[in-house]
């Protein structure tokens, strides 16, 4: 008998006494164990598992082992991305400290000189924000090529409405094309102290360029202002040009200018030379809802009284239109804010002279508006000009919408030759007048205590300049028969009756 070794198995044996089926062999007995498969009760007690237990184990350890690895992958990202955000900071700092320069001169390392009183510096403003808001304070930049005389720039500076020149917090001279560097003056006084400043940095021919082939520095002066210790946010840039830049990369200006909401306004005289062609400038302007125009050197001084854009006026409408010989364009709707007047600025040509212009007729509509109407240009309404390539004038608008359409003539550009495109571009340009009634008590700087105002009470008139306080104002206002009403922020006397008279 065999009996079954292991006394944990629970079952049975059945013994088997068969004979085997040889005759003569004795065969071993053979036992069959009978195992119990009874299964436990169905709410009885069952042995626990132990393979449970060291697979709960296991998970738990590998999910913190996940959770370590994913913190470490966290803080390497982390780190990652605060080592590029602070890479990209200081290489945006260290570009702003670089002097970007996009003209041909070999001086490009420019120097400053001025007189004793001079206020110079190149550093960057601390507080140099673009944020500002259009009735900010901001700072006036007058500058002016070499190669103009003396006497044109003085009369140009003269020109400029005092009230113009009070309207900012700081006033920048600056002079450019000279032999060497620029020529720059800074001040926050609006006094003497300018036209002081002024007077000893004017155009002197002995510090001109000697070769007339040779480009002007005109976009190295506007990077020089935009790297000067004043308010650049809101700026107008008020430049003089005699000779033209030879290099036409404006990209970095462009976006120097529109950055800070800056308005230039390039006055290009006709008689230039240097570089073979303004457009440059022109699309510079063009670009960042400038002006440029071209006109006699004899009429340059009197451009201040006519360019809205050198006044303290808002501009709320901007639009570059290319032309072809003749055509009829519809412009984008024109939401006049107030009911008032507007002055309304197109230039006739993208270069100087004037060769290519036959006519120009602008319409502004709204059905429900008394003040709708237009204005036409013709070669011969505009033969007085002196050969300048602008018209504006006023007009009493509604606060609608107007349809704005504009209709042109001009000369097959194709025939003019070489140097001159199949298109030019005309810029229109709407501002509004801050028309208010002048305090006769309002206190005036005690630095600034002197109006200038430049009129003439009709045509046949000489232009005269009156000189009083403030509080003799009303004195000189009833000298009209009616008397104006209205007083023009820039040019501190405009009546709409004797607009035409009085500045035309």
């Amino acid at each position: 008998m065999v009996y079954d070794e292991n006394p944990f198995r629970k079952g049975g044996t059945i013994k088997n006494d068969s004979v085997s089926s040889a005759p003569g062999t004795l065969e071993e007995p053979t036992y069959v164990e009978i195992i119990d498969t009874n299964p436990p009760p169905e709410f009885g007690p069952v042995e626990k598992q132990r393979h449970f237990g060291i697979l709960r184990y296991t998970v738990a350890n590998r999910f913190r082992k996940l959770m370590l690895i994913a913190l470490v992958n966290l803080v390497v990202l982390v780190g990652f991305f605060l080592f590029i955000f602070f890479l990209v900071i200081h290489l945006e700092k260290k570009h702003e400290d670089i002097h970007i320069s996009s003209t041909l001169h070999t001086y490009l390392d420019t120097t400053t000189t001025s007189a004793p009183t001079t206020q110079t510096n190149t550093t960057a403003n601390p507080s140099d924000h673009t944020g500002c808001s259009p009735n900010q304070k901001s700072t006036f930049f007058f500058a002016y090529s070499n190669d103009f005389t003396a006497d044109q720039v003085l009369n140009t500076w003269n020109t400029i409405p005092d009230d113009v020149k009070r309207a900012y917090e700081t006033i920048v001279l600056g002079r450019f094309d000279l032999n060497e560097g620029f020529w720059t003056f800074v001040s926050s006084n609006c006094s003497g102290e300018i036209d002081g400043a002024l007077l000893s940095g004017l155009p002197n021919s002995t510090e001109s360029i000697k070769d007339p082939l040779e480009g002007s520095s005109v976009f190295s002066m506007i990077n020089f202002f935009f790297n000067l210790d004043v308010t650049h946010c809101g700026a107008t840039l008020f430049i003089l040009v005699k000779r033209l830049p030879t290099d036409s990369f404006i990209s970095d200006l462009v976006s120097m200018l529109q950055k800070y909401h800056a308005y230039v306004t390039f006055v290009v005289s006709n008689n230039s030379f240097g570089g073979s062609s303004s457009e440059p400038m022109y699309r510079l302007a063009s670009e960042t809802n400038g002006v440029c125009i071209f006109t006699e050197d004899d009429n340059i001084q009197e451009t201040p009284f006519r360019l809205p854009s050198v006044w303290t006026l808002y501009l709320v409408y901007s639009f570059n239109v290319d032309v072809t010989s003749n055509g009829f364009t519809p412009l984008p709707i024109f939401s006049s804010p107030l009911v008032g007047y507007y002055h309304i600025f197109m230039t006739l040509q993208d270069h100087g002279p004037l060769d290519t212009f036959k006519m120009v007729y602008l319409r502004w509509y709204n059905a429900i508006s008394l003040n709708s109407g237009s204005f036409e240009e013709t070669v011969a309404s505009h033969a007085n000009s002196r050969n300048s390539t602008y018209t504006t004038g006023w007009h009493n608008l509604d606060a609608v919408l107007y349809d704005m359409t504009l209709q042109y003539q001009f000369l097959d550009l194709m025939l003019l030759g070489a140097g001159i495109t199949d298109k030019s571009t005309v810029l229109e340009r709407i501002y509004t007048q801050h028309v208010t009634f002048m305090d006769p008590e309002a206190t005036i700087p005690p630095s600034c205590p002197i109006l200038h105002i430049t009129y003439r009470k009709s045509k046949t008139d000489k232009r005269q300049i009156l000189q009083f306080s403030v509080n003799m104002l009303p004195k000189f206002l009833a000298s009209f028969s009616p008397p104006p009403t209205r007083l023009h922020h820039s040019l501190v006397a405009l009546s709409s009756n004797y607009r035409n008279s009085l500045f035309s």
